[in-house]
């Protein structure tokens, strides 16, 4: 089934993939997943701050127990997002609403990040079970949903091949996880420059999302 009209909600760059052997295909996923999963965790918010404190009060180890948990929540949560754009994929008459529907939301997300404020570094310590606090953490953040679905999109991942989904939550988890070893280990040095990492990192979003929304509008006046 060709699900890549549908795909191309977003602007696509994946259709590259699409050229690619059986052997490379499932691994330039994986590092696809592992980058964005990765770059979508340096944000401050409500698990890595979490983590960070634990980790300045209580060590690395319950640390890297809430990690741990937290990430494994965002495979199963990536799972249900592949479900899901699978499901759009076999109804195609969404398309043209979808495509639409994509620049608003970038315009919005730029506009979210450029005019996001320094946040309070100071997490909540987590006194017992840091694990099953990172599941719970990772459950209610339901943000990851569009997320994924967005970056899917932006990827034109062929969810029809389901041998490349392992691949893709693998890489996603692992990204994540990356991001936690950080802040757990540097804990201390982010907590002091957190107000400068945190404007740097909410203008290059904001500009990353104004980007995207300015080529799907391109692409739809162009008609490609």
């Amino acid at each position: 089934m060709d699900t890549y009209g549908l795909i191309a909600v977003i602007p696509s760059s994946g259709i590259i993939f699409e050229k690619m052997d059986s052997i490379a295909q499932p691994f330039w996923y994986f590092l696809l997943a592992f980058g964005i999963s990765l770059l979508g965790s340096l944000p401050f918010g409500m698990i890595n701050l979490n983590v960070l404190a634990t980790a300045v009060h209580r060590g690395p180890r319950p640390a890297l127990w809430m990690a741990g948990g937290a990430t494994l929540i965002e495979g199963v949560q990536l799972f249900v997002v592949l479900v899901g754009f699978g499901f759009l994929a076999d109804h195609t008459t969404l398309e043209a609403v979808l495509q639409w529907i994509a620049v608003p939301i970038f315009l919005g997300l730029a506009v979210f990040y450029f005019r996001a404020e320094p946040v309070n570094t100071h997490g909540e310590v987590v006194k017992q079970r840091p694990f099953w606090r990172g599941v719970g953490l990772s459950i209610i953040n339901v943000l990851v949903y569009p997320f994924w679905f967005l970056w899917l999109g932006l990827m034109a991942f062929p969810v029809e091949d389901r041998s490349l989904w392992g691949w893709l939550i693998t890489g996603a988890i692992l990204g994540a996880f990356v991001v936690m070893v950080m802040f757990t280990f540097l804990g201390r040095l982010i907590e002091q420059r957190a107000e400068s990492l945190t404007r740097h990192l909410n203008r290059i979003i904001a500009g990353v999302f104004f980007a995207l929304a300015i080529w799907q509008l391109i692409r739809l006046f162009l008609g490609k």
